[in-house]
Parts: C-alpha cells; sequence; structure tokens
C-alpha cells in the first residue's frame, strides 16, 4: 500500500514499475481556508489582485507570471502579490520593475496570507513542477480562481474544473490570455469563486485524515491475512 499526494504521483509510480496498490490522497488543506471576501486595503483599492503562493525558485516560474501581467490589456490596474521567499527574489524584483505597478514579494504569516487571500481576485500558478500543490488548492478553497500551468511535469492541472483555469505551461501570452478572460468576464468569475470553494472542500484534512485512517485499516487487514 503506498500513499500518493496526487493522482499524477500515482501515474508516475505505474510507469515505473509499481505494482503495489495505491492510495491517492491529498495531505489536506488546514480548515481555515475557506471561502472569506474583506475589503481591500488602501494601497490595493482599486487594482485587480493576483496572487501566487510559492518558493521562488526557477520551476515555479514567477517569470513567466510577471512577463503574462506585463502583456495583459489591463496591466495598468493589477497589482501582483508574489508570496515566498527564495533564491530568486532579486530576479524576480528587477524583472518587477517594468510592470506599471511594482509587485509585491514577500514571505506572509498564516493570518496575513488568510487576509491576502480574502483581497485577492485571482490565483495563479505557474509551476512546470509540482507533486501536489497545497498551496493552490489553499487558494481555491479561499474563493479564488485559478489559473494553472498545464505542465506535464505537475499535478496541479488536475485541480482545473474546466479550460478557462489552464494555461500553457512556459507561455506568457496564453497566460495573459486568461487573465484579461477573467478581468473581462467578472460575473463568471464570482460565479467560479464559489464553485473552486465548494471543490476545494473534499481537499479538507478531516476529509484527508479520515481516508488516511481507511487506508491504514486496509493495510492492516490485508497483513492479518497474509499471516493467517
Amino acid at each position: 500500500h503506498i500513499h500518493c499526494p496526487s493522482q499524477f504521483i500515482a501515474n508516475q509510480l505505474r510507469q515505473n514499475g509499481y505494482t503495489a496498490k495505491l492510495h491517492v490522497i491529498s495531505n489536506g488543506v488546514d480548515p481555515d481556508f475557506v471561502y472569506r471576501k474583506q475589503a481591500k486595503t488602501p494601497d490595493l483599492e482599486g487594482k485587480f489582485v493576483i496572487l501566487m503562493i510559492g518558493r521562488l525558485s526557477n520551476e515555479k516560474r514567477q517569470d513567466v507570471l510577471i512577463e503574462a501581467v506585463a502583456r495583459s490589456r489591463y496591466s495598468g490596474k493589477i497589482q501582483l502579490i508574489l508570496a515566498g521567499q527564495g533564491p530568486k527574489y532579486r530576479a524576480c524584483m528587477r524583472r518587477g520593475r517594468r510592470l506599471a505597478n511594482r509587485p509585491r514579494i514577500q514571505f506572509f504569516t498564516h493570518k496575513e496570507l488568510l487576509n491576502i487571500l480574502a483581497m485577492s481576485d485571482l490565483y495563479v500558478h505557474a509551476a512546470d513542477a509540482e507533486i501536489e500543490a497545497i498551496a493552490c488548492i489553499e487558494a481555491f478553497s479561499s474563493g479564488l480562481v485559478p489559473v494553472i500551468a498545464n505542465s506535464p511535469k505537475s499535478a496541479t492541472p488536475q485541480f482545473a474544473l474546466d479550460e478557462r483555469s489552464l494555461f500553457e505551461a512556459g507561455n506568457p501570452k496564453d497566460l495573459a490570455d486568461k487573465i484579461d478572460y477573467w478581468i473581462e468576464h467578472e460575473q463568471e468569475r464570482r460565479e467560479m469563486e464559489k464553485t473552486y470553494s465548494e471543490h476545494g472542500k473534499k481537499y479538507s484534512l478531516d476529509s484527508c485524515v479520515c481516508q488516511m485512517e481507511a487506508m491504514f485499516e486496509e493495510a492492516i487487514r490485508d497483513d492479518r491475512g497474509h499471516i493467517d
């Protein structure tokens, strides 16, 4: 019995010859991440806030998101927030200088992140490689529509409910088009926020713990049967 945090990982194991029973169970998200909206702070008021959460590193592809914002027809009203820290911090800051609104790049505490999620308008996950991407689940559980890189080396595309939430990995123009779509279709975005938040409940920590318990019980039964 092998626990896999995503179907992507399960598929990888099968392709590499694993024959054990695979259990696809998310690592789960904290119950604090639920649908919630709050008024924007003065520095964000009147802006379309795009959030991405993750380590500032090559494979997360914050560079693609920054370039996409620069190409957007609405770049002048977009405020980009990159929540995280890592070796690409200076590179992201340099790239961000070309944007009409300098990106906000910093690490947030748990409480601060919850507030940022509640004030954001769209979530982007541009990473080329992910095992599960809990940050993305936390974001759409909190009521943000995600736009996800459709990378063959990432588990995250499985969370997209339709093509409007996917873009070609590494393609800033395609990402810019998806960003513009969601800016221009506000009513659709509001409706999908609630749909995604409901979708996120299947990844709740409580639900995932129950699934893990069932996996352990099955493994114990199999082991006892083998001994008998």
